[in-house]
C-alpha cells in the first residue's frame, strides 16, 4: 500500500476513534474535541432558556432522534409556504369578514383531505358579526392526553397578514397532511382560530382562543392537556422565541418544546411574557390550561398589521423549522 493510502487510512481510523470515545462517555468525561461536538442542554436561568440547533457530526450524535421508523420525510416548508401565499392572496382577513370566512373554508377542506375529524366552532364578534374556529382532530390510542397546535387566521386592515399570520396557518395545514404518518401518542387538535386581532375587534380577549380554551376545558383539558401551542409569525426571523407567562419552564410545556427544538436542530429560546400575552396562548393560561407561543425572535416583526406584511417576505426555511419543531412536539 502506498504511503498516501496508509495516511488516509490512519486518519479514518483516528476519526472513528474520536466519535466512538464521544459516544461512550458522558460529556464531562469526553475530551475537548468530543465535548465540543456534543449538543449542550438547554440553559435555564429562570428567565431565558435556549437551544441552538447544530449541524454536522453533532447533529448526527444527538441523544434524541428526530425521526422514527415510519415517520414522513423531514418537512421542507414547501407546503406551508404554498398555503401561506394562498391565504395572503386573499388580502386582509378581519374578523367576521368574507375573506376570513373564505380562509377558514380553505383550511376546513385541507383538514378533511387529511382525514381529520373536522368541526366548526362559531362565535360572536361584537360589532363585526360572527367568526369561527376550524378544528381538525386526530384521536390517538392514548385518550388520557391532548396536544393542541393553533394559529390565528385573521388580520387587521390594511395588512394582508403573510407572517401575521398566514405563516402559522400554513404550518398547521402542512402538519395536517402528515399527522397520521407522525402517529401521535396523544389526541391532537389542529386549529385555525378566528378573531385574534384585538386591535380590530376592540375586545379584551382573543375571542377565538377564548372559545377554543372553553371547549377544551369542557372536554377534560384540565386533566388531559399537555400544551396548547400558538404558531404566530413563524415565517421569518430565526432563531425563534418560545413565549409563555410561566415563572419558569415547565417540564411538559416549555421544556418539552425546547427538547423538540433540540431533537430537530431548531434554534429556539424561551422568553417569559412581559405583561399581557399577545397571542392565542393567553386565554388558555387564563383558564389554567398550559400554553405557549412560538414566533419571531429578537428581530420582531416590523410589518406587523401593516401593508408591507407580504408573501415575498416569507422564508421557507423558517416555516420548515417551525413545522419540524411542532411535529416532533406533537408525537
Amino acid at each position: 500500500m502506498s504511503r498516501r493510502r496508509l495516511a488516509v487510512a490512519a486518519l479514518a481510523i483516528a476519526a472513528v476513534a474520536v466519535v466512538a470515545s464521544a459516544t461512550a462517555a458522558p460529556p464531562t468525561e469526553r475530551g475537548p474535541i468530543a465535548a465540543a461536538m456534543w449538543p449542550k442542554p438547554a440553559q435555564l436561568d429562570g428567565t431565558v432558556a435556549t437551544y441552538a440547533g447544530r449541524g454536522g457530526i453533532a447533529a448526527a450524535m444527538r441523544p434524541e432522534s428526530a425521526q422514527r421508523r415510519g415517520d414522513p420525510p423531514r418537512a421542507s416548508g414547501r407546503v406551508a409556504l404554498r398555503e401561506a401565499r394562498r391565504l395572503t392572496a386573499l388580502g386582509p382577513r378581519p374578523a367576521g369578514s368574507r375573506a376570513e370566512r373564505r380562509a377558514h373554508a380553505r383550511v376546513k377542506r385541507a383538514f378533511g383531505r387529511a382525514g381529520l375529524r373536522v368541526a366548526v366552532q362559531p362565535f360572536a364578534v361584537p360589532g363585526h358579526g360572527r367568526s369561527r374556529n376550524v378544528i381538525g382532530t386526530l384521536d390517538a390510542p392514548r385518550r388520557d392526553c391532548l396536544k393542541i397546535a393553533m394559529a390565528h387566521i385573521d388580520t387587521t386592515a390594511p395588512g394582508p397578514g403573510a407572517n401575521d399570520n398566514a405563516s402559522g396557518v400554513g404550518v398547521v395545514v402542512a402538519i395536517a397532511a402528515r399527522l397520521r404518518r407522525i402517529a401521535p401518542r396523544c389526541d391532537v387538535w389542529l386549529v385555525a382560530t378566528g378573531a385574534e386581532e384585538r386591535i380590530f375587534t376592540g375586545q379584551g380577549d382573543h375571542l377565538g382562543a377564548l372559545a377554543l380554551a372553553r371547549r377544551a376545558r369542557a372536554r377534560g383539558a384540565k386533566r388531559r392537556l399537555r400544551f396548547a401551542l400558538s404558531l404566530d409569525e413563524v415565517g421569518r426571523d430565526r432563531p425563534f422565541w418560545l413565549r409563555s407567562p410561566a415563572a419558569a419552564p415547565r417540564p411538559r410545556v416549555e421544556r418539552a418544546l425546547l427538547r423538540a427544538g433540540r431533537a430537530t436542530g431548531v434554534g429556539v429560546s424561551w422568553v417569559r411574557d412581559e405583561g399581557d400575552s399577545m397571542s392565542d396562548h393567553r386565554e388558555f393560561e387564563l383558564l389554567g390550561l398550559p400554553a405557549a407561543k412560538l414566533g419571531v425572535g429578537a428581530g420582531g416583526e416590523p410589518c406587523r398589521h401593516l401593508a408591507c406584511d407580504t408573501a415575498d417576505r416569507l422564508d421557507r426555511r423558517s416555516l420548515a423549522q417551525a413545522q419540524r419543531l411542532a411535529e416532533h412536539a406533537l408525537r
